[in-house]
């Protein structure tokens, strides 16, 4: 990396920077639509429910919609084509010459990957604040300050959960998107392909998740802790 350069280093940044900022807003906002529509508020006191589960699933669908830009993001960051794909927008020129087909390469890993880890996050993040908040011991009328710290303790705990224990499908996406025109081959056949390149070792499955775990556990905590600051200085307004 170091002989690549920094300009290499942040190869692919602008995918992930969009990605980020309208996956983000799919997931929680459609989540609420979903959750409204299925009347999950109305059924249950509690967010640990099949239908809060239901409504998660959903909105992972929905934000797998974006997997084009995953897709550039990883032929962008693969080294073999750093001389055939220059920019993002060269990446999705050139990828239309191969067929529509090939920005969705991968799609059902990103699926089952996303409708889970949704399901998950947003089942699981209700129940593990009001546990933070009972150590705190403000569970009726929980302080500006404390909301706060459950939002980000639950959702740095869930982030680094969830993407740890998804991680193996992130690592057969990776390899099912670093290939461009050739025939597609499904998500078991490159986790066969992958465990066998590595040994059979569920150890070597998992090579680089102390990474994503950081990752995980400062951006979820960030995010959900946000997310939650804004959603009750919006409801002030109702």
């Amino acid at each position: 990396m170091k002989q690549e350069g920094i300009r290499k280093l942040y190869r692919g940044l602008l995918p992930p920077l969009i990605m980020r900022m309208n996956n983000r807003a799919l997931m929680f906002g459609v989540y609420d639509n979903f959750e409204s529509l299925l009347s999950c508020s109305a059924s249950s006191n509690t967010s640990l429910t099949i239908c809060h589960a239901q409504a998660g699933f959903l909105s992972g669908i929905c934000e797998a919609m974006l997997c084009p830009l995953e897709r550039v993001q990883v032929l962008l960051q693969t080294s073999k084509y750093h001389d055939q794909f220059k920019h993002t927008l060269n990446a999705f020129n050139q990828l239309r010459d191969y067929g529509y087909r090939e920005y969705y390469r991968g799609f059902s890993v990103v699926l089952l990957r996303n409708g889970l880890s949704n399901a998950l996050y947003f089942t699981l993040k209700g129940p593990l604040k009001q546990k933070v908040l009972e150590l705190l011991h403000d569970t009726n009328k929980p302080s500006s300050a404390h909301e706060i710290i459950g939002d980000f303790v639950s959702g740095a705990i869930l982030g680094a959960f969830i993407s740890t224990l998804f991680f193996p499908l992130g690592v057969v996406k990776n390899h099912m998107q670093a290939k461009v025109g050739v025939p597609y081959d499904s998500a078991i056949q490159v986790f066969r392909e992958v465990w066998k390149e590595r040994n059979r070792s569920l150890r070597g499955l998992y090579l680089g998740v102390h990474l994503n775990f950081t990752r995980s556990l400062l951006a979820w905590g960030i995010i959900t802790g946000m997310h939650g600051v804004i959603k009750r200085k919006l409801a002030q307004y109702e």
